[in-house]
């Protein structure tokens, strides 16, 4: 049984394609691509085009969310994934993602949420509240 209530991965895409950041045909396709090939299942997405550049989306899903965030000047991505169902499949919407990108630097973060203790004990460096 996990001892995990899901994970989390944040990723920051360097070096970016602008005009894809831009490209909210792109980026709407690629989203649904995500969902596609992960098998994660979405009850659906919320985005926004700003003027003159950048995109950002929220992906509402079963287990959790993705969110999507471009600043296209500086060839940058932010992505956020949250999926309470499956790692894999979490990580397979990071693979997708970052396969479309093709960035040249990547920075992954990822967190186990909600880490069941078979015995309540503190979670060393960081501050319990209640």
């Amino acid at each position: 049984m996990k001892r995990e209530k899901g994970i989390h991965i944040l990723l920051d895409l360097h070096g970016c394609d602008a005009e894809k950041l831009d490209d909210s045909i792109f980026l709407n396709n690629l989203i649904a691509k995500v969902l596609r090939e992960s098998g994660l299942k979405s009850f659906g997405t919320l985005y926004h085009k700003f003027s003159p550049m950048g995109y950002t989306s929220v992906t509402l899903l079963a287990a959790s969310h993705i969110s999507i965030h471009t600043w296209p000047e500086y060839g940058y991505m932010a992505v956020d994934i949250f999926a309470c169902d499956d790692r894999e499949k979490a990580l397979k919407a990071a693979e997708t993602i970052i396969d479309a990108l093709k960035p040249r630097r990547v920075r992954k973060i990822m967190r186990l949420r909600g880490y069941v203790f078979k015995e309540e004990v503190p979670v060393p460096n960081e501050e319990r509240i209640g």
